[in-house]
């Protein structure tokens, strides 16, 4: 069985999202298991590679002609995709991503071809005017649609005329213990030990509704500090928005950090808060890295999405109403005021994790839908 994974780019570039840190973990995990699994995306930069992270699987990076919004334009990408479709059972394709639509529209690829749904395209409502046509001529050609939830399809407007093609895989990882830092956990310990720490970790952008998590940190009565891991476009806003609230002793940018940095700070913290307000969040993998740390979650209930199936509310963590600081605020006093609630909490998230996300089951269950579709 030979798979390719076509998708927007693939790690280390930074910067990149959920999205591309599932091809990896499919990357690595599929090429692990004896599964030839190689991946093509865009670089970025106007240059072009091939790449070997393991004994099999090659990752080939496009040309960047130029990236606008989320997207890699890479005209290189669609001369690839033509000279190497057919040497693959199935190519697997991640979507939102409007480059691998138009590759795959323009190169016709005879191979099986499964989608994985990550999440709609919600804010560039004119572009995805057309987009639509190539996204509606890739679900049509498509064998299986990958959810990663059993709840995101429904009522899905876009999945609702292809609702026979679709199932799920729910996404899976391991950490590796080698990342951990005791350096990095001892010096956290010891500059907050009096401290509950809470930690946010993603992309600074429009739906993750830092500013709601920000503003519910001048509400808390609870001693805590909130650790903020990543970069993006909305961060001096968010900067500014904690020096007029004052609570800049409360609220540390840490910036972009490395894994190790990144799961010792997840360790070292009481809780992680994902405070996401839109759709577009539809999964959110950190808190299945929080939750495979022993670390519970406090997230937010957004119609149709997933986060709220991948975190359980009082079993996993907390669940919020997105977009309301003072409810954010409440839920973390409410935790933080009952040691005996938090340790169920966090004794509940690393069951959770291990029951339904760990890399094995999710490679169990992605290969047992690549042989159910290579059978029809």
């Amino acid at each position: 069985m030979k798979i390719l994974q076509l998708g927007k780019a693939f790690p280390p570039i930074k910067k990149l999202g959920g999205v591309e840190k599932v091809m990896e973990y499919f990357y690595y995990g599929l090429n692990e298991s004896g599964i030839k699994c190689d991946v093509l995306g865009a670089n970025d930069k106007n240059s072009r590679k091939i790449d070997k992270y393991c004994e099999e699987g090659l990752v080939y990076r496009e040309s960047l002609l130029f990236k606008a919004k989320s997207t890699f334009f890479s005209i290189s990408l669609i001369f690839r995709l033509w000279k190497i479709k057919d040497e693959y059972d199935i190519i697997h394709v991640h979507l939102p991503d409007p480059m691998a639509l138009l590759a795959l529209f323009l190169t016709r690829p005879k191979s099986k071809i499964i989608v994985h749904w990550h999440s709609n395209i919600l804010k560039q409502k004119y572009a995805y005017l057309i987009i639509k046509y190539f996204e509606t001529w890739v679900l049509k050609k498509s064998d299986l649609i990958l959810c990663t939830t059993p709840n995101y399809s429904i009522n899905n407007k876009v999945l609702k005329s292809f609702i026979n093609k679709v199932s799920y895989v729910v996404i899976g990882l391991d950490i590796d213990k080698s990342l951990f830092s005791s350096q990095t956990e001892s010096k956290i310990n010891e500059n907050y030990q009096t401290k509950k720490k809470l930690i946010y970790v993603g992309r600074f952008v429009y739906y993750k509704g830092i500013e709601f998590l920000i503003q519910a940190m001048s509400l808390i009565e609870s001693d805590c500090v909130l650790f903020l891991i990543g970069d993006g476009e909305m961060k001096i806003q968010m900067e500014n928005l904690v020096s007029e609230l004052k609570i800049s002793d409360k609220v540390i940018f840490l910036g972009e950090v490395d894994d190790s940095y990144k799961f010792s700070y997840i360790k070292s913290s009481d809780m992680l808060v994902l405070p996401s307000l839109f759709k577009t969040e539809a999964y959110g993998i950190v808190q299945v890295e929080a939750m495979a740390l022993g670390v519970p979650v406090l997230s937010t209930k957004i119609e149709g999405s997933g986060v709220d199936w991948v975190n359980k509310d009082s079993e996993s963590g907390v669940i919020v109403t997105p977009g309301k600081s003072k409810e954010i605020a409440k839920a973390i006093d409410k935790v933080f005021s009952n040691p005996e609630f938090l340790m169920d909490i966090s004794e509940g998230a690393k069951k959770r994790y291990e029951t339904l996300f760990t890399k094995e089951k999710m490679i169990n269950q992605v290969v047992s839908k690549y042989n159910e579709v290579l059978k029809k």
